[in-house]
């Protein structure tokens, strides 16, 4: 998956099993500058694109009539997922021949399509409350094209208003023009 918006991405390696559904790999690769421009967009973003690879893998698994998902990953990978653990089932610690593995595991249910739901809802609720403090936020809220829009074109809005406040009361004047006209 990849989020045009953020250049966030995510890989996801599922494997179906006998009674379940594998997910032996789930690595997010996130661009640090957006952390640097807002925290708050940073964060939704990240979230967002988990709980996206959620939805897919749960429609995974229906397609394969499993109710049960199995996430078998490396600490690292598995630390965006354990942030959302009212989600899952059960997450435990395990040593493998691989090292140590974290196994979370989802069952795919009404239960778990209503926690999405009322997650996604208070995701949004957050980014709007933030568009009050964050310049960002709220030009990312207010662009007409916001599924489209690089986040990226927000920075140039950004470093605009920085400059500004730099200069703190100095009014900058527009420069003559080099065409002169009679009159």
């Amino acid at each position: 998956m990849h989020q045009s918006q953020t250049s966030f991405s995510l890989a996801i390696t599922i494997q179906p099993s006998p009674d379940s559904l594998r997910i032996s790999s789930f690595t997010l690769e996130e661009e640090s500058y957006l952390g640097d421009l807002s925290q708050p967009l940073y964060d939704a973003a990240l979230i967002e694109m988990v709980l996206q690879g959620l939805d897919l893998i749960a429609f995974c698994a229906q397609r394969f009539n499993k109710q049960e998902v199995n996430f078998m990953l490396s600490p690292y990978e598995a630390d965006h997922l354990t942030a959302l653990k009212n989600l899952f089932h059960s997450i435990s610690t395990h040593t493998t021949i691989h090292g140590k593995r974290q196994l979370l595991t989802l069952i795919i249910g009404d239960e778990f399509f209503e926690t999405m739901e009322s997650m996604t809802v208070q995701l949004h609720q957050r980014l709007w409350a933030h568009q009050k403090t964050d310049l960002v936020v709220r030009k990312y809220l207010q662009s007409a094209d916001r599924t489209n829009a690089p986040v990226l074109s927000f920075l140039s809005l950004h470093k605009k208003d920085t400059t500004v406040r730099q200069v703190g009361n100095v009014i900058a004047f527009p420069k003559a023009s080099q065409h002169k006209t009679a009159i």
